[in-house]
């Protein structure tokens, strides 16, 4: 009967590796501590005296555009305008005092769309990129 070498034995054609892989570690591990890494900084000028210090930066104006669907119809804060041209020259007006100001449109839901559009193009006129337009949930 012939019989088959034991496959355990202690002799193997495949090298061990495991004392080279700790040796890499090792380096690698040296070599990221000792790299040299850039150090970055920022010139600061901090204020030397109690006048100097920083102020708290101011919330730009808002102004508040009103559409009603009684007459009168336009409105800015709290001051109501007849007639469209009026409305007009005292947003102008507004623009021109605040000039960095936001512009905050409500209207009523029953205003007309030619009352809005008219107004919307006023303000593409007037070069008021951004508006908030300020809507309330239907509750049907």
């Amino acid at each position: 009967m012939i019989k088959a070498e034991d496959q355990n034995s202690g002799f193997s054609m495949v090298p061990d590796l495991t004392a080279l892989l700790d040796i890499i570690f090792i380096v690698l591990v040296f070599l990221l501590l000792t790299a040299n890494s850039r150090v970055y900084q920022m010139d600061m000028d901090l204020p030397t005296t109690r006048n100097q210090q920083a102020q708290v930066a101011e919330q730009p104006a808002v102004i508040q555009i009103s559409l009603f669907q009684a007459s009168p119809t336009w409105g800015i804060a709290q001051q109501r305008y007849q007639q469209f041209d009026e409305f007009a020259a005292a947003l102008k007006q507004q623009l021109t005092q605040q000039s960095a100001a936001s512009v905050s449109l409500a209207s009523e839901p029953q205003v007309s769309v030619e009352q809005l559009l008219k107004l919307l193009e006023l303000l593409q006129q007037l070069n008021i990129e951004t508006t908030q337009i300020l809507m309330e949930k239907n509750h049907d």
